[in-house]
Formats: C-alpha cells, sequence, structure tokens
C-alpha cells in the first residue's frame, strides 16, 4: 500500500489535514470578525448603523479623510468604520483599558480637565462623539477640543439622549424626573444637553449646529413605556414635537469666526 508522506499529504487538498486546516484557518477569520461585530456599542441597538450611513453621504468624507472619535469606548464605532473602508482613525477616551478595536489607534485623555488631547496640530475631516457630552462635567471641555482639531471644512458629528421629545416632556411634567437621567438611567448620565444651552455655547467656540434629525429616523420611539408613548401620540394632535426619537442628532460645522461677545 502507497503511503502519503507529511509533505505531500498536506499538499493534497482533498486530503483529511488539509481539510482540517482549511476549516480551522475559517473559523479563525470568522472568530475575528465577530469579534469585531460584537464589541460593545454603548447606545441604543441600530444607532451606530444608521450614522455610519450618513457619514458615507457626506461628499468630502472620503476612505482617506482623517477621524476622530472622542469618547471612542470600546471601540466598536471606530471598528464598523474601518470595516467600511476609513482608514485614518484615532480615539480618545478616559478608560483606555477597555478600547478593544482592531482598527485604528487610541490614547487616554481626561475629557473634562485636560486643555491638550496630544494629538499637537492634527486636524480631522470628521470628528464623531456618539452619547458623550451626557457623562461631562464641562461640555465646554468638548467643544473647545473640536474646535481646535475640526478642519475647516469638517464635520463634527454627536449624539445625545433627546429630552426634546413629547414623551419626555411628558414624563418631566407628571413625575418631575427625566428619562435617562433619574434613578432608573445610567447613573454616570449628569448633564442632560438642552439645544437652546447648546446655541449659545457654541459659537463661543466658532461653532454651529447646521442639521439636526432623531433616531430611530422616524421619530418612534423603541425605549419609552407604552403608557407614555400613548398619551405622547395623543398630545401630539396638539403640543408641538418637533424633535422626536429616543436619541438626538446633531452635525455641527466651524464658524468663520468665533463669537467672543457670547461669552
Amino acid at each position: 500500500m502507497k503511503t502519503l508522506s507529511r509533505t505531500s499529504q498536506d499538499a493534497n487538498p482533498a486530503s483529511p489535514l488539509a481539510r482540517w486546516r482549511a476549516e480551522s484557518l475559517r473559523a479563525i477569520t470568522l472568530a475575528k470578525s465577530n469579534s469585531a461585530s460584537t464589541l460593545r456599542e454603548r447606545t441604543i441597538e441600530g444607532l451606530h448603523e444608521a450614522l455610519l450611513k450618513k457619514v458615507k453621504s457626506l461628499p468630502h468624507i472620503t476612505p482617506d479623510t482623517p477621524i476622530l472619535d472622542i469618547g471612542c469606548g470600546s471601540g466598536a464605532w471606530m471598528n464598523r468604520l474601518a470595516a467600511n473602508g476609513f482608514a485614518v482613525l484615532h480615539g480618545v477616551d478616559g478608560d483606555t483599558e477597555q478600547f478593544a478595536g482592531e482598527r485604528g489607534t487610541c490614547s487616554a485623555v481626561s475629557l473634562d480637565t485636560d486643555v491638550d488631547l496630544g494629538l499637537g496640530d492634527r486636524k480631522f475631516g470628521l470628528i464623531t462623539s456618539i452619547e458623550l457630552i451626557e457623562h461631562l462635567e464641562n461640555p465646554g471641555t468638548l467643544f473647545f477640543h473640536v474646535a481646535r482639531h475640526l478642519s475647516d471644512d469638517g464635520v463634527f458629528l454627536m449624539t445625545t439622549p433627546n429630552i426634546h421629545s413629547l414623551p419626555c416632556r411628558l414624563r418631566f411634567l407628571l413625575t418631575g424626573k427625566l428619562k435617562d437621567f433619574d434613578s432608573k438611567g445610567d447613573q454616570t448620565h449628569i448633564y442632560p444637553v438642552l439645544l437652546t444651552s447648546l446655541q449659545r455655547i457654541l459659537p463661543r467656540h466658532g461653532l454651529r449646529i447646521v442639521d439636526k434629525w432623531p433616531y430611530p429616523a422616524n421619530g418612534r420611539s423603541t425605549t419609552w413605556r407604552p403608557v407614555f408613548k400613548l398619551a405622547a401620540s395623543v398630545l401630539g394632535w396638539i403640543l408641538p414635537n418637533d424633535d422626536p426619537g429616543d436619541i438626538l442628532c446633531l452635525m455641527v460645522r466651524k464658524d468663520a469666526v468665533p463669537d467672543p461677545a457670547r461669552y
């Protein structure tokens, strides 16, 4: 009986050893892919996917556009960007031990107190901050860093829990408590974002809101209890609900000159 050598078995694609190695390689590749896709997304389901569509629709954003993610967390958002062809990625966060992104770089900063992110004079065509500002003691520091590192034609994309929706306003009227900022919400949420406040703070840093939209895009909440959604749907016939949805998404650009008179 002819006996195949180890080398000849390896070379034979039909051999059991070759098949086993091929299956092992596919399993390893799949595991790496799954690890990237299952990193913790610290926001409601579907938001990252929706934001990616928005980013890809921006005409000046290309695969080579430098992107900075402020408050990058686990790196899930950066991984999603990388998987869609974006190549120049950097993140900053106060807790870099949680960062497990397979693409891009990450550095440690204190977003409330650091006056320098350690980025030198680097400019970014896109800066993102997803579900971060509500955790900050000093949100003005965030805008200081954005103004410093955003390119003149760049875009700053930020999201935060939406306290302007009709269900949220109704709940506050009845209970005196804000969803996501009460005892049942994330206890690290300390700064509910008012659009009026933003419209006063941003010009101090030479920034302005150019677009806003809700998530979910249809404005229908995925997190409210049915009783509040029902009451809000009825009151919606007589009360304004200009900013529906669970998450408020904002696109910000630079103004030509900061307005010191706003200080």
